[in-house]
């Protein structure tokens, strides 16, 4: 073990530094970034890597508490009359206690291995190529024509559906770019062990998500109001403890290495069918499981719009 949840927790920006730079040895990662990070009230050093263009945050293992017990869930007054509403137009019988347990997985203790894990989900089907090839320099000037302030820096990344992706610098240039294949479970999969990566179980999503947080969402057992898809700021928004932006839109839900469990959204079905305030949120809850929309999900190998999170073990 490089170095375990807790112990990683504890360190100071250098010795968090020293243990990066061996960890940027052992993986062949370039070392971009280490410093102190707060989220949700906690603090916790960061290490960002860049391996093949992509940025990959440290996420340290061994023994970890994930899930979620309902039972000690105390809903706020707001949570309670939203779904009070939802559950008389749905016809859900369950209090908001019983419901929340049961679209979540279960308080567990596992031990696990630590990983680079992606900062940003992907969508799959990508095929590296080179920053100059024609297709995407036409799509990054197209995007670079559009009205904004003059002083904005490019994004730190664009993507267009099926299509391409891009790291962009500051001035505009690429970094590293891909072009978008129709993708398949198993053809991703196997693209990933190529790359020497693969997908998180949904024990490592949710550790990699929560950081050993225990309440129903990374941040706290609340939820602003509106809805994880439309509110731009939150802390859903904001980089986790480990640094990953994860769990933010419930449209951008991602495949793990159990191919009937996806985490971090639903394809966006309880937002776009108008389900409350509530339920919407209960979306991007660490532990969050939707069993029916994961099944329809595990027997489309054509699902074009596939989205994962890259890891690479070092354990």
């Amino acid at each position: 073990m490089i170095m375990d949840a807790a112990k990683w927790f504890s360190l100071g920006t250098d010795t968090a530094a020293k243990v990066a730079r061996s960890i940027a040895v052992r993986a062949g990662a370039e070392l971009v970034e280490v410093q102190a990070h707060e989220y949700a009230g906690r603090r916790a050093p960061v290490a960002v890597f860049v391996v093949g263009g992509e940025r990959f945050a440290f996420v340290p293992g061994g023994p970890v508490n994930v899930g979620f017990d309902g039972a000690r869930f105390e809903p706020t007054a707001e949570q309670q009359a939203s779904f009070a509403d939802s559950a008389d137009e749905y016809g859900i019988d369950a209090d908001i206690r019983q419901f929340t347990d049961s679209v979540t997985a279960g308080p567990r203790s596992v031990e696990l291995p630590s990983l680079l894990v992606a900062v940003e989900a992907v969508e799959a089907g990508a095929v590296a190529v080179p920053p100059d090839h024609p297709d995407v320099a036409r799509r990054v000037d197209r995007l670079q024509q559009r009205p904004r302030p003059a002083a904005e820096p490019a994004p730190r990344q664009a993507e267009w559906s099926n299509a391409a992706r891009v790291i962009l610098r500051p001035d505009w240039t690429v970094e590293a770019a891909w072009l978008l294949e129709t993708p398949s479970y198993e053809g991703e999969v196997a693209r990933l062990a190529g790359l020497g990566q693969r997908l998180l179980t949904p024990d490592e999503w949710e550790h990699a998500c929560g950081a050993g947080a225990t309440t129903l969402f990374r941040w706290g057992d609340s939820n602003p109001g509106s809805d994880p898809w439309s509110a731009p700021t939150g802390p859903h928004r904001e980089p986790n403890l480990f640094g990953l932006h994860i769990g933010q839109d419930p449209y951008r839900e991602e495949r793990t290495a159990i191919r009937d469990v996806v985490c971090g959204g639903d394809g966006g079905s309880v937002v776009c069918g108008g389900a409350g305030s509530f339920l919407s949120w209960l979306t991007v809850a660490t532990a969050y499981r939707d069993s029916h929309y994961a099944a329809e999900v595990a027997n489309d190998d054509s699902f074009a719009t596939m989205r994962l999170r890259p890891a690479i073990q070092l354990d």
